[in-house]
C-alpha cells in the first residue's frame, strides 16, 4: 500500500521518464503509473487470500495444506508498458512473500528504476526488490542462468521465451512466459459498428505495440464495405506529431522497429495486398510510422501471420462462422481476441471455440488485474493477473500428521 502511495505521490515525475524513454503522451504515462499504483493496491489486500485448504482424511490422521513462497524470483521487463508490466509481476511476487530480481528493458529502464526508488523509499528493506539493468544478453542472462533464481516471469518475444524455457530445462523452476499473439477481431452483421469500429481502432494505441492488439480484423461480409469506412474514417482523422503530447499514435520504440513495421508493409504489397490508408514513414526524423490498414492479404502472407508489433491492422471479408473461427485460429499464437454481436447465443458459442486465453465480447478491453490474462499455443505459458498470480508464486506443501482422538 505505501508502494502505491509513492507512485500516486511521485506520478509527475514517473510519467515524465516514462514518455522520454516510450514516446507516450504525459497523459498516458500518468495513466500508467495510476495502474501500477493500483496493482500494489490490488495484491496487499490478495494477500489474505495466499491459505491452503483442509483434507479430509481418516479419523487418525489430519491433513492440510498451505502455500509458500518460492524465494528468489526473476523478471525480465518489456518495453512497450515497462512500468504497467513490470508491476503486474512484481506486485504479487512481494505479496507472495518472494524477494524480487528485476531486470528493466535496455530501451526503457527508467521509469521502472524510479519503481524501485519508490519502494526503497517507502520501506522495503534492502535486498527484497532489486533492480539490475542492462542489456538481454548479458544482464538477462545472467539472471536465467543464476541457480539462485527459482522462478522466471519473462514477456517478450518467442524465440526469447524458448531459450529461456530450454536454458531453464535442468532446474525444473517455473515459468510465466508471455510471447506475444496475432489477436483476431470478429465483427458480425448483428454488431453494433460504431462501437466495433472504435473497438478496431485501440489496435493504434501505443502504436500497436501490444501483446493483446487485435491486429487481424475480421468482417462480415455483408456489411464489410460500410465498416470499413467507419474503420478508415477513424484512422485518418488520427493526428501523427512529433510532440508526445500532440499525436494520436505515438513514435515506435526504435529506428529498427520503425524499418521491421515499414518491411512488413512493403512485403504485404509485394503479396498482392492493398494499403487501403497509411503505409509511409511520415518524417525523415523520429521513429513515426502512419497508422495503416491494409487489406485482400492472403491468410498466409507474413503481414497476416506475424506478429508486426506496430500500427498496422489488416482487414479480411467471411461469410460465415465456421470460416471465421478456423481462420481465426489458423495461426500459432492464442492471447487474446474480440466478438462483436448482439446475439449473445453467437458470442457464448464463437468465444468457446476461438483458441485464444481471453475473448472480450463487444468491448475489446484492456487486461485488468482482476480478470486472469492465460495464454494458448505459443502466446506463452502460465497466467498473469487475479489469484492465478498467487498460486504461480507460491508453491504447495502439504502436512500430513496422525491424532490421537482417544479421550482420556
Amino acid at each position: 500500500m505505501d508502494i502505491a502511495e509513492g507512485l500516486r505521490n511521485k506520478q509527475d515525475h514517473i510519467a515524465q521518464r516514462h514518455t522520454e524513454e516510450t514516446g507516450r503522451s504525459v497523459t498516458d504515462s500518468k495513466r500508467s503509473v495510476e495502474f501500477a499504483a493500483e496493482y500494489f493496491e490490488y495484491y496487499a489486500g490478495l494477500t489474505h487470500q495466499i491459505k491452503g485448504e483442509t483434507v479430509p482424511l481418516s479419523t487418525g490422521e489430519f491433513d492440510f495444506t498451505k502455500r509458500e513462497p518460492l524465494g528468489v524470483t526473476g523478471h525480465i521487463i518489456p518495453w512497450n508498458s515497462p512500468l504497467l508490466l513490470a508491476s503486474r509481476s512484481i506486485a504479487p511476487a512481494l505479496a507472495c512473500g518472494n524477494t524480487v530480481v528485476a531486470k528493466p528493458a535496455e530501451l526503457a529502464p527508467m521509469a521502472v528504476m524510479e519503481l524501485g526508488k519508490v519502494a526503497h523509499d517507502a520501506g522495503l528493506p534492502d535486498g527484497v526488490l532489486n533492480m539490475v539493468p542492462g542489456e538481454g544478453t548479458i544482464a538477462g542472462e545472467a539472471l536465467v542462468t543464476d541457480k539462485h533464481v527459482n522462478e522466471l516471469t519473462f514477456t517478450g518475444s518467442k524465440e526469447v521465451g524458448f531459450h529461456i524455457r530450454e536454458t531453464v530445462s535442468d532446474r525444473l523452476i517455473p515459468l510465466n512466459l508471455e510471447l506475444g499473439g496475432k489477436s483476431p477481431n470478429i465483427v458480425f452483421d448483428d454488431a453494433d459498428l460504431e462501437a466495433a469500429a472504435e473497438g478496431a481502432v485501440k489496435l493504434f494505441n501505443n502504436a500497436g505495440q501490444s501483446c493483446y492488439a487485435g491486429t487481424r480484423l475480421f468482417v462480415a461480409d455483408e456489411i464489410y464495405d460500410a465498416f470499413i469506412e467507419r474503420v478508415v474514417d477513424r484512422i485518418e482523422r488520427m493526428t501523427v506529431a512529433k510532440d508526445p503530447n500532440e499525436t494520436d499514435v505515438s513514435a515506435l520504440i526504435s529506428p529498427s522497429a520503425q524499418s521491421e513495421v515499414d518491411a512488413y508493409v512493403e512485403s504485404a504489397l509485394e503479396a498482392g495486398a492493398t494499403v487501403t490508408t497509411g503505409g509511409c514513414i511520415p518524417f525523415e526524423d523520429g521513429n513515426f510510422y502512419e497508422p495503416t490498414l491494409i487489406e485482400d492479404a492472403p491468410d498466409d502472407a507474413a503481414v497476416s501471420c506475424e506478429e508486426i508489433f506496430g500500427p498496422v491492422l489488416t482487414a479480411y471479408r467471411f461469410e460465415s462462422e465456421r470460416e471465421v473461427v478456423e481462420r481465426a485460429n489458423d495461426t500459432e499464437y492464442g492471447l487474446y481476441a474480440g466478438v462483436w454481436t448482439t446475439d449473445l447465443e453467437r458470442a457464448n458459442r464463437i468465444a468457446g471455440h476461438i483458441e485464444a486465453g481471453t475473448v472480450t465480447v463487444n468491448n475489446y478491453a484492456s487486461p485488468i488485474p482482476q480478470a486472469p490474462f492465460p495464454a494458448y499455443k505459443q502466446s506463452g505459458a502460465g497466467s498473469e493477473y487475479a489469484t492465478a498470480a498467487l498460486r504461480h508464486y507460491t508453491k504447495v506443501k502439504n502436512v500430513r500428521m496422525a491424532v490421537d482422538k482417544t479421550l482420556r
